[in-house]
C-alpha cells in the first residue's frame, strides 16, 4: 500500500510538472541600453497600487506599468513617499517624456501621446543614465 501511495505522488508531481506549470521569469528591460531590474504592474490592482507601500527604489530598480492598450496616461505620486522619474514610452517603443514628481506633489503628468508602458524610477535616473526623449526602450519576456 505505501508502495501504491508513493507511485502515485511520484505520478502526480510529474503530471503537474508537464502540465506547462512555470515559475515566472521576470522580463529583461533596458531604457537608453541600461538593464533595470523590474517590479511588473500588468494587472489594473498592480497599476492602482504603483510604488505606495515601497520605502523606495534601489538604483537599478524601476516599476514597469505594462497596459492592454494604447492611450494617454496620467501619474501622480499619492501615496509614494520617495521622488521619482515618471518615463512615459511612445507606440513607437521610445521615450515620449520624463517627468520628475516628488512626495507631497499634487501635480498629474501625462505621457505626451498614446503609451503602453510607463516606468517610474529612482528620481535623477533617467538625467544620470542619458536617458531621454528618443531613448530605446526594450521589454522582452522569455517564453
Amino acid at each position: 500500500m505505501r508502495t501504491s501511495l508513493r507511485i502515485a505522488l511520484l505520478v502526480a508531481a510529474t503530471a503537474l510538472l508537464l502540465s506547462g506549470c512555470a515559475i515566472p521569469v521576470a522580463p529583461r528591460v533596458t531604457l537608453g541600453g541600461v538593464p533595470i531590474e523590474p517590479y511588473v504592474a500588468d494587472t489594473i490592482r498592480e497599476r492602482s497600487q504603483g510604488l505606495q507601500g515601497f520605502d523606495g527604489l534601489a538604483a537599478n530598480e524601476g516599476m514597469v506599468f505594462v497596459y492592454p492598450d494604447e492611450a494617454v496616461r496620467t501619474f501622480g505620486i499619492k501615496g509614494v513617499g520617495f521622488p521619482i522619474d515618471v518615463v512615459f514610452i511612445g507606440v513607437d517603443g521610445t521615450v515620449s517624456g520624463v517627468e520628475s514628481l516628488s512626495p507631497g506633489d499634487a501635480r498629474r503628468v501625462q505621457s505626451p501621446g498614446p503609451s503602453r508602458y510607463a516606468v517610474e524610477l529612482p528620481a535623477g535616473w533617467a538625467e544620470a543614465n542619458g536617458v531621454g526623449v528618443g531613448s530605446e526602450f526594450v521589454y522582452e519576456v522569455e517564453r
